[in-house]
This record gives C-alpha cells, structure tokens and sequence, in this order.
C-alpha cells in the first residue's frame, strides 16, 4: 500500500474518498481527511478514534494507505568531538535490506539548539565524485518519495531532533532522483503537513544541467538551490567530478544565471578544499570568474574530510584561512563551514562509509 508519508493532502483525501465510495458507494467517512493528515504529520500520530471515526472506517482508512514508515532505524552514531551539540547520524534500513543515512546538523550560535536535516536522495550515487564516500559506492537505487519523507518523519517523531531547515546533500544526487525528490517537496511543503517553507529547504546538485533547468521550470520561486563546485576551471572539475564533463562550466553557470532569484536568494557555491588540489590562487580567482554574472553568490569553503580512500590530508586551519583569504581578496563573499560529524563518518563526502 501507499505510504502516507509519500502523499500530499489532495492524494491523501482523493485516496480515501476513492476507498469509501468503493466499499460504501458513498464518501461518508472521509471527510475528516485533512484532520487526520495534519495529526499525522504535526504529531506523528494515526489516531482515527481522535476524529470520532467507528472502527470500520478507520479500517477503510487503513485498506487505503499504511501508516507505517518505510525505513526501519538501524543505528545512531553521535559526533564524538561534541557529544552534547556535535552531529548526529542516523542510519536507516529500507524494506529491500539496503540502508541510507541522514544527519542533523547543529547551527552556530543557536541557543535554541535546534538544526539541519540533512537528508538522502538515493542509495549510493552514480556522480562518482573522486572526493566523496558515497560516490564510490555507484547508484544502487533511487529513493521514493516516501523514503524521502520518511527521513524527516522519523527525525521528528523518533529520533527527536529539532531543526527547523532541510538540505539534500546526503546519500545520491537530487536532480538526477527528481521523479521521486519532487513529489517529496509537494509532501514536505504541504500546508496541511510538515508545512516547511520553500525558503527553508535547499536542494545541492553537482551541477546538472538538464536537471537544474527542469527544477526551474517548476517555478518555486523561494526553493533554495546550491552547487557543489569544487573547482573553476573545466580541467581540474572534470578530473573531481566526472559529471562535469558533460556539464560544462560554461553550460553550468548559463543554466545557474537563469534560475529564478528571489529578492534575497544567494546561490550557494560549495568549495571542498583539499590541499595540493584545489587550494591554489589561481584556484579562488578562476572560482570567482566562474561566479561573475550569477548575482548573489556566496561561497562555502568546506574542508576537506577524509573518507576510506583520501585523495589529501585534511588542511590545516591555516590552509582554511589561506584560501578563505585568497577567495575574498578576489571579490567573493565567502565563509568557512566548519566539519561537524567527522568522528562518525557524518561529514560531507563522508556517508555511506563506515560508521565510526
């Protein structure tokens, strides 16, 4: 059956009115749709008898659609250079045996302590990214929208994490899962549900242009967007990240200057610095001729954490504030992110390794 936590409120209520004229030949009984949706994803809760429902219709509801998620937690790890606001990596298995991880991430300076959610798209990945953990692993599946779903539903209601954003940069390259990664948006935004605004979700694809101007096209005007960049120059990305060869820069910065912005959109440009790869000056002003003409642009200098198979060290601080100081010098907005969760194989380019 349908997983609910794959449906928006029209599918969900469209569902049960099917299911009751089906049984009954009348749509009696489906007409607290909307109560039981917004119970179900404001509290996590399946509870037909709060809605004054009879047994035998809340067992139509429950021929029509399950209740139960579709992941199954395998596992938590927490950051052990921060056990009290470090990460945090949760590991879930899918109905077929395989496994994903999705991560909450803490954010500075929050008193309220809440966070991130970092969330996946696919089982490994088929981008093969020289740098990432996961990008080893190939594409062994997509993830449904209800996998998808299920990650921020079971953050919530079982692991008990607060966050209030959501990225897609776990497991798997959003756009080339968009099938699945849009109807999981619809379900995530949907007023009657999770009701997350679009402003406070972010998708970062490897830069996929085919599939940056399909998102586009949708026109969610506030939906956040950032590019794995890593490299300005078409030489030095296409050895990192194979599918810049036939994601050129040139195609990649047209595609990213016609996405729509927003009054205050600011395209993210994520930057792994490795040193003696990419950390060079020439490196940060070919970054930003890369970033002239995008409008808005920040980019975050990630350092680079080392998984299984290291291509580098991972730099020193003074690397970071090195680079950092070349990127600004150059005309760049720019930041460091700092590495959370790397004890735990947590940390960008790191899930799908090992745990700890």
């Amino acid at each position: 059956m349908t997983p609910v936590v794959g449906l928006t409120y029209e599918q969900f209520s469209s569902l049960g009115r099917q299911t009751f004229v089906a049984a009954r030949g009348e749509a009696k009984g489906s007409g607290v749709a909307g109560e039981l949706y917004s119970r179900y994803f404001r509290q996590g809760e399946w509870k037909p008898e709060a809605s004054g429902l009879t047994p035998a219709s809340a067992a139509l509801w429950e021929s029509a659609c399950s209740f139960a998620s579709p992941l199954t937690l395998d596992g938590v790890f927490r950051d052990a250079d921060s056990p009290e606001r470090g990460a945090i990596k949760a590991v879930f298995r899918l109905a077929d045996g395989a496994r994903i991880e999705t991560v909450w991430i803490p954010m500075g300076g929050d008193e309220g302590g809440r966070g991130t959610v970092c969330l996946s798209s696919q089982v490994g990945c088929a981008m093969a990214c020289a740098f990432c953990e996961t990008g080893r692993t190939g594409l062994i599946r997509n993830l449904t929208a209800a996998e998808i779903v299920a990650q921020v539903f079971e953050a919530r209601f079982q692991l008990g994490w607060d966050f209030t954003s959501l990225v897609f940069m776990g497991m798997g390259e959003p756009l080339h899962n968009l099938g699945e990664v849009v109807p999981a948006l619809q379900v995530l935004t949907d007023p009657r549900g999770f009701a997350f605004a679009q402003e406070k979700i972010t998708v970062c694809t490897v830069g996929l242009v085919e599939g940056i101007e399909a998102f586009a096209a949708l026109g969610w005007k506030r939906m956040g967007l950032s590019l794995s960049l890593n490299a300005g120059t078409q030489h030095l990305r296409e050895r990192l990240m194979p599918a810049g060869v036939t994601n050129s820069l040139p195609e990649l910065r047209r595609a990213l200057a016609a996405y729509p912005q927003r009054r205050n959109f600011v395209l993210a440009l994520n930057y792994c610095l490795m040193p003696g790869i990419n950390d060079g000056g020439d490196d940060a002003a070919a970054v930003a001729d890369f970033a002239r003409g995008l409008g808005r642009t920040i980019v975050n200098l990630i350092p680079y954490n080392p998984g299984t198979a290291p291509l580098a060290p991972a730099p020193t601080e003074a690397q970071v504030d090195g680079f950092l100081a070349q990127l600004r010098a150059a005309g760049l907005d720019a930041k460091v992110r700092g590495t959370k969760g790397r004890s735990i194989m947590a940390a960008c380019g790191q899930l799908g390794g090992k745990n700890s």
